[in-house]
Formats: structure tokens, C-alpha cells, sequence
């Protein structure tokens, strides 16, 4: 089913599997709820990650207004600017990245992969807030059509993409037969989890979602998912969601954004050497140390089901020492 009804690209060749952690679940609690996976770190450009399904619905609308280059913004190691730069060139259009972080960072992880796409990579350690604007006026004062995409995607056109992915998990739990408890994800810019709550106010599942921060305050990233939704709603003909159906939590953001916490280390480990998956230190693998903390203290009963998204990020496995009990 082809909803919401926007102009697409198409980036993703298929559905991303559905699978049941056997495993993981026994390792997490065993006689605890039962673990799924939703796995959106195999999507299809660079290393996978949720950010091409925002990218199907941005592009289009790039490609609809006429322009050749694509600027975003992001952290140094950002997982949606490295999609960003390598859809963009699958399109024929020119990436700009603006990158919080030190011009001398080495070209690990996704900026290594963000030099091979040919992207042209600005770095900032301090950058100002209006540094897309800026540099999309730079360009267009050069003859470039520029289209400026935010941080994360997270928008009311990039949500979206997770709107329909949120009809593509319906039809997968259709097809198994189970109706989750709980839909747990990484929660930032709040685009993913905004955008599978309009699938739910649909009525495409009833599952309630629980975004795990990984750097905002409860009532801060409530407000930016609801915003975002409302956004999509009013500009695209959607149900609006109601703001007791964004769920958040704050208890496994540890130190900050980027600041790998015991608790994350563990579950990475875990799930490697149980299913051989493996997830990244700044967002999938914070959102798994709250699946397993969660599991384990008891929120979901016995032989429920319970859907983890896994959203990719895994280039940053190659820029942050996962096995160094002092990094922090």
C-alpha cells in the first residue's frame, strides 16, 4: 500500500525484515516479553539506517523544485548527513555537509564514508545557528538550486518516511500474527518517532511507541515529535495525533549526545555475541540498553511482544572505542 500519498523517490528496493531475537530474548529475560526487530540498519545506500526512508519523500520534493544540490546538518559523526550525501548522488545532486565538529577529525567512521561519496564536508566545532541559511544563500549567490534539509531529516515532509514505514510494520505483524505491547525506538530529532505516530493515528497498528532519548529532556523531545507530526498532519491531510500518545524517555541518555554509557556498551555487546547484530554507540545502542533495562525491571509482562527499530548508525562502531570501559 502506497501511503501517505506524496511525491517519492524510490531509494528502498524492499521491506526491511521483521525478525524475532531468539537468542537475545532468552540472554535479555527469559521468562520475559518476547524481542523483535525491526531492521532499518539494512536498508539499502552506505551501511543502512532509517534516515533514507525520510530521504525518499525530501528528494522528491528537491528533485520536484528544480534544484541540484542538497545541504544538511549534523554532528561530525552524523549517520543522516552520510545518507544524505550517498542518496544524493544516486539522484545526480550535489551534498554539502555542515558538520559540527573539529576540521582536523579524522576520516573515520561516516565521515570517511561521507569523503568517498565526494560530498564537500564543512567542519565547525562551533557553528551558528543559522549556518544552513548562510550557506544556501552562499550558494545561490553562485547560480546553485539549493534545498536546505534540517537536522536529521525531521521535518513535516521527512516524517513522512516513517509514516509509511509504519504501514510497512503493520503488514509484517499482520503476516506473523502478533500485536506488540510496545514499539521501542531511538528517539533525537524526533522525525522517526513522529512519523510512526501518524501510522498509528491512522489506524494501521495500535502498538503504542516509546522513543528512547538519546540527548534531549523528556519534555523537550515530546514537544519537537508532536510539533513535527502536527506539521505533517495539517500540510499533508493526515489524523493528528494526540500529544498522550507520545511516549518518551530520558533515563539512558547518560552524560550527553555522543557519550557512550556502561549500560549501552553492555547491550551492544549482548546483542552481537547473541545474534551477531550489531549496533552503534550514539543512538541504537542507548535505545537497547533501555529495551533491556526495561525488560528486565518488568514494564512488559511474560510472553509479550515487544518491537525494537533498529535504525543503523553503524559506521560510528568504527569511530568510538565500544571496548574501552573508560570512554565516555
Amino acid at each position: 500500500m502506497r501511503w501517505p500519498h506524496a511525491p517519492r523517490v524510490e531509494l528502498l528496493a524492499e521491506p526491511t525484515p521483521l525478525m524475532r531475537l531468539h537468542r537475545f530474548t532468552r540472554a535479555v529475560a527469559p521468562e520475559g516479553p518476547i524481542i523483535w526487530m525491526k531492521r532499518d540498519d539494512l536498508t539499502p545506500l552506505v551501511m543502512g539506517g532509517n534516515k533514507v526512508r525520510k530521504l525518499e519523500f525530501l528528494l522528491a520534493e528537491a528533485l520536484a523544485q528544480g534544484c541540484d544540490t542538497v545541504i544538511t546538518l549534523g554532528a561530525w559523526q552524523s549517520n543522516h548527513a552520510c545518507q544524505t550525501a550517498a542518496a544524493a548522488r544516486k539522484l545526480g545532486l550535489r551534498a554539502v555537509l555542515l558538520l559540527r565538529g573539529d576540521p582536523q577529525a579524522p576520516r573515520v567512521g561516516n565521515l570517511l564514508l561521507d569523503t568517498l561519496l565526494g560530498a564537500e564536508i564543512r567542519l565547525n566545532p562551533h557553528p551558528p545557528r543559522d549556518w544552513g541559511e548562510r550557506v544556501k544563500a552562499e550558494l545561490e549567490a553562485e547560480g546553485r538550486r539549493v534545498y536546505l534539509i534540517p537536522y536529521g531529516g525531521s521535518n513535516a515532509t521527512g516524517a513522512l518516511g516513517y509514516a509509511a514505514a509504519g504501514v510497512e510494520l503493520a503488514q509484517q505483524l499482520a503476516a506473523h500474527g502478533i500485536e506488540p505491547a510496545e514499539i521501542v525506538i531511538t528517539s533525537s530529532s524526533g522525525g522517526t518517532q513522529a512519523g510512526l505516530l501518524l501510522a498509528q493515528a491512522a489506524g494501521f497498528f495500535s502498538a503504542p511507541i516509546l522513543g528512547v532519548s538519546v540527548d534531549e529532556r523528556t519534555p523537550e523531545l515530546t514537544d519537537k515529535v508532536i510539533s513535527i507530526a502536527r506539521a505533517a498532519a495539517v500540510r499533508y491531510g493526515l489524523r493528528t495525533p494526540a500529544v498522550e500518545a507520545v511516549r518518551v524517555t530520558d533515563a539512558y541518555v547518560g552524560p550527553g549526545y555522543a557519550r557512550l554509557t556502561p549500560g549501552a556498551r553492555y547491550a551492544i555487546h549482548l546483542l552481537a555475541q547473541t545474534e551477531g547484530i550489531l549496533t552503534d554507540p550514539v543512538y541504537t545502542g542507548k535505545a537497547l540498553a533501555g529495551l533491556v533495562d526495561m525488560a528486565r525491571s518488568g514494564r512488559w509482562k511474560p510472553g509479550e511482544h515487544v518491537v525494537f527499530w533498529h535504525t543503523g548508525g553503524l559506521p560510528a562502531l568504527f569511530a568510538y572505542d565500544v571496548t574501552d570501559t573508560n570512554q565516555a
